[in-house]
């Protein structure tokens, strides 16, 4: 293996470069090589000189972070760096304060579905997906509250890329995927159909894989467990910001026009496999 840098959960989101290796689970792209990620990483130990994940630890359940920590620490070389860039949990709760505080009620409702839809939602989108269909039927009423979802999470409501303007590839990889969590659905539903109705709406999820957070982070949990996996130098970073100098903020954390590819609601750490920790 040629690689370098190693591009976690990657999604559509990657650097096709032969120095990069970009994994995801459900691989959208040739570019990307599919790999349970919270199995042990394909990648030789000591190799690597940064390992970067963008909105994937909070999909990750608690009693697996430790691991995949792990996991990241020993594929890094020494000196190598770690870059985790999550939802914060921080930013977060504050902006929903600040906006009930000035009675910007609909921004301080928003950052409620900001924070709770993804980690209690059961069905495909969640509230998330149906407040977007809403500000979609209705763009006129609510052009502030675009905008500010725009700022929020860097989704483009209005603007979203339609499948048939991705590469060829891309598509065929997404309709096998679609297919097959169709057929998988359809399995689920049946056999949920089975049980008490009352234990259904409980217990039973029929969000897509990957759509649901097992937990939520902040710059003091998040450098905690980095400590606890052997990582030094723990440093809050911004979008536009990094310590690893040809590190490649467009297209990974920035767009071209220099907004925030994920928004300003996202935590951005990075930390590095200190000499003295190996």
């Amino acid at each position: 293996m040629n690689a370098s840098y190693l591009n976690v959960a990657c999604g559509n989101c990657f650097v096709a470069d032969e120095l990069w290796l970009n994994l995801d689970f459900a691989p959208a792209s040739s570019v990307v090589k599919q790999a349970n990620l919270l199995a042990r990483l394909p990648c030789p130990d000591n190799s690597l000189k940064l390992v970067y994940s963008s909105h994937f630890l909070e999909h990750i359940p608690y009693s697996e972070v430790r691991h995949f920590l792990s996991e990241c620490y020993r594929v890094l070389a020494t000196e190598g760096v770690i870059r985790l860039v999550v939802p914060d949990l921080e930013n977060i709760c504050r902006e929903y304060l600040r906006c009930r505080d000035a009675g910007e009620h609909d921004k301080a409702d928003f950052c409620i579905i900001e924070l709770l839809d993804q980690a209690v939602r059961t069905k495909v989108g969640g509230r998330l997906g149906e407040y977007f269909k809403m500000i979609r039927q209705n763009p006129l009423e609510f052009a502030e509250m675009i905008e500010y979802v725009k700022q929020r999470t860097g989704e483009d409501v209005l603007n979203a890329p339609s499948i048939l303007s991705l590469p060829p590839m891309t598509i065929l990889h997404k309709v096998k995927r679609k297919l097959s969590q169709k057929l998988l659905s359809t399995w689920i539903y049946f056999l949920t159909s089975l049980m008490p109705s009352a234990f259904r709406q409980q217990n039973i999820s029929y969000a897509s894989v990957g759509e649901k957070h097992a937990w939520m982070w902040d710059f003091y949990t998040l450098s905690a467990k980095l400590a606890e996996a052997g990582f030094g130098n723990i440093q809050r970073m911004e979008f536009h910001t990094s310590n690893v100098t040809d590190f490649p903020l467009v297209p990974l954390d920035m767009n071209p026009d220099g907004t925030p590819r994920k928004g300003r609601s996202s935590l951005y750490v990075e930390a590095v496999k200190c000499a003295d920790n190996t």
